[in-house]
């Protein structure tokens, strides 16, 4: 089963995914993945860090200024070390009840960054994933994909009321 959130950026996409992860880790849901939190400095996005919801560390993932030979996404520059980390992590999906991606951009929709290992998640699951896919490039994503009403997909929008319960109510019932 694919789950997936969707909404504007910077429209509180992460937040709701660290709300949903503690209410599940509540229930004894095993969870892995990762997510992509804001790093701010004097009120400035300067770049994201990946939180291994597994280990429960952080690895700088991208920043604002970066060296010639990282991969620039936007006005971002994807760290290597945090690419790696990130391809790890999607490697060992096992023995989990929800695997989490925060999140599919532009990047991968280019075939860079994350999508090689992404591409065989999504057409070859192991477990139910939940992954956060900008509003802007849902379409393309659906498409890349193939993504189709015959696939197990389920869309949500961060948008409507109760984007959170329903998350959570779906999850259980994939388990």
């Amino acid at each position: 089963m694919l789950f997936i959130l969707t909404g504007p950026l910077h429209s509180g996409k992460t937040t709701l995914l660290k709300n949903i992860v503690q209410v599940l880790e509540n229930k004894n849901m095993r969870i892995d993945g990762f997510l992509s939190q804001a790093v701010n400095k004097n009120d400035d996005c300067i770049g994201y860090d990946l939180f291994d919801l597994k280990n429960k560390k952080s690895f700088p993932y991208m920043r604002k200024s970066g060296k010639d030979k990282w991969i620039q996404s936007g006005s971002y520059f994807l760290i290597q070390k945090g690419l790696m980390q990130a391809k790890k992590i999607i490697s060992r999906k096992k023995d989990i009840d929800i695997f989490i991606v925060d999140e599919v951009g532009p990047l991968e929709l280019s075939g860079k960054g994350l999508f090689p290992e992404l591409e065989k998640l999504i057409r070859e699951p192991v477990v139910p994933l939940l992954i956060v896919v900008q509003s802007r490039i849902l379409e393309s994503f659906l498409s890349l994909f193939s993504l189709t009403s015959k696939q197990k997909t389920k869309i949500f929008d961060i948008r409507v009321k109760n984007a959170s319960a329903s998350i959570i109510q779906e999850i259980q019932t994939a388990r």
